[in-house]
């Protein structure tokens, strides 16, 4: 009997142990293009925020290969991230038309984070799924 609530013990234990290790996702994002910081965020180091820009999100959607919103107005200074809703391998690759970063894979539980500090149009699509895009504008 010592011997089966000692293992009941070890396996909550590591239950406990594993569950704060791990990353979290953070709070299931809204359908709204605004978003409120959360752990996890892979925020580039040389893009820091202009000032108090706004965060939006751009949700990857699976299973039908789309992003949401597929353009969006942003000033600049703004960030922008890109979620993934697609909990399996492989991760998707996010493109920048205009090489303002290098190809980013976007995981279920890791987004991608830029913040636009120039005005302009800019175009990203999603590595081998040519219909999934979305255009930018920063004003």
């Amino acid at each position: 009997m010592k011997g089966k609530i000692f293992v009941l013990i070890l396996v909550l234990v590591f239950l406990f142990v594993s569950g704060c290790a791990g990353k979290d996702a953070g709070p299931e994002p809204n359908d709204s293009n605004k978003s409120m910081p959360e752990a996890g965020m892979a925020e580039q180091k040389e893009n820091e925020t202009l000032g108090s820009g706004e965060d939006h999100i751009v949700r990857l959607v699976y299973p039908y290969n789309i992003m949401r919103p597929s353009e969006l107005d942003i000033k600049t200074g703004d960030a922008v991230s890109w979620r993934s809703d697609k909990k399996q391998k492989p991760d998707y690759t996010l493109v920048s038309k205009e090489g303002l970063f290098p190809d980013k894979e976007v995981a279920y539980s890791m987004p991608y984070t830029y913040t636009f500090k120039n005005p302009g149009n800019y175009l990203f699509t999603v590595k081998d799924i040519p219909g999934m895009n979305v255009t930018i504008r920063v004003k």
